[in-house]
């Protein structure tokens, strides 16, 4: 509330302090000497002084008294304005908890959305990974199927021509099993690459290599290198060997798939690994021109592919991110150049950072 003006308490003043004056001038019979002063001097009658004091007196109230109405004046003013204000304050009020309560739906909405698109995102990325876990699982069991074939090819033949010896077949049945247990240790690597749901304590040079054995083959098939650049020390980390491996692999996979897209001449894949510090550097260089600056910060976002609609989803490298933020680990790209017999190449340079687990 408005407090009121001090009109009142002037006027209220005023009047103590006349009374006391008055008391003051009576005391010492003050209106006997302001006689006798005029007794002295004959210019001035005593009326004319009495009309002076009564016009001041009469001008002080009236000024006191327009004072205190312009003060009640200013006052009622303020009450009504401040009435209107605590209306509107209170208007105001009803509408943020309205907005509030509304907004409140709406964040909860978008966080229910968000979390079906997390979930659809893990799926498909899941179904993208399982996809090409499949693809590699047949192109490890392509050559030692042939293998079989060509053996087995070569038994039905010396039986029909009836030149069945016991020792080649007895090495043919070997080259069999043989075959058939490197099948079956693939599958058995590949089965425990699903199963992984718990941290571990893991080398981080064991899921460079492993990652690397998912995919010579088809590699070797594109005349595509990879080149290991490792440091000769003993680099654990804290996290999910396998989610590593599945990143490892995609970034593999990308780098190929630019160089067979471009043809390029250098088709190498360099890998360095390396430490700084409390962190462990893995470093996946290609030499097939880079990333388009247009696009270098987009990349890791979700659903963003420069890959048509039938080869890409555009959740690798945005699900890379998400592996790696589980376990406090970033990645990060920039291009970068290298000279080699003089000729000047371009290439994207992906870098992980991985904590060391200090035990």
């Amino acid at each position: 509330m408005i407090k009121k003006l001090s009109s009142i308490k002037d006027l209220v003043i005023v009047f103590i302090i006349t009374i006391i004056l008055w008391i003051v001038l009576s005391v010492i019979d003050a209106f006997e000497i302001v006689i006798d002063f005029l007794k002295l001097h004959e210019d001035y009658e005593l009326d004319e002084v009495l009309l002076l004091f009564i016009l001041f007196g009469f001008f002080s109230i009236f000024y006191s008294i327009r004072r205190v109405k312009e003060a009640i004046s200013v006052n009622r003013q303020l009450k009504s304005l401040n009435k209107k204000l605590e209306e509107k304050v209170e208007e105001k009020t009803k509408e943020l908890k309205l907005i509030n309560e509304h907004l409140e739906e709406k964040v909860k909405e978008e966080v229910s959305k968000n979390r079906q698109k997390d979930i659809l995102l893990i799926q498909n990325s899941k179904m993208a990974a399982f996809g090409e876990m499949l693809s590699l699982i047949i192109h490890q069991w392509k050559q030692p199927l042939n293998h079989i074939s060509l053996i087995n090819t070569g038994i039905e033949l010396r039986l029909k021509l009836d030149q069945v010896d016991n020792k080649i077949l007895e090495e043919d049945t070997l080259a069999i099993k043989k075959q058939i247990e490197h099948m079956a240790s693939t599958m058995e690597e590949f089965r425990n690459f699903f199963m992984q749901k718990e941290k571990e304590v893991y080398s981080v040079k064991e899921a460079i290599n492993l990652a690397i054995s998912f995919i010579e083959g088809i590699f070797k098939f594109n005349n595509v290198i990879i080149n290991l650049n490792m440091e000769d020390k003993k680099y654990l980390t804290l996290g999910y060997k396998n989610e590593l491996i599945q990143v490892l692999i995609n970034l593999f996979n990308n780098a190929r798939d630019i160089i067979l897209e471009k043809n390029c001449k250098i088709k190498t894949i360099d890998l360095f690994l390396h430490s700084v510090n409390n962190d462990i550097i893995i470093e996946i260089k290609d030499y097939a021109g880079g990333v388009s600056p247009q696009i270098i910060t987009k990349i890791f976002e979700p659903y963003f592919t420069t890959k048509s609609k039938d080869k890409g989803t555009g959740l690798g490298l945005y699900m890379c991110k998400s592996i790696l933020e589980k376990v406090q680990a970033t990645i990060e790209v920039e291009n970068s150049l290298i000279s080699i017999d003089n000729i000047e190449y371009k290439g994207a340079n992906f870098k992980i950072t991985l904590k060391k687990y200090k035990g």
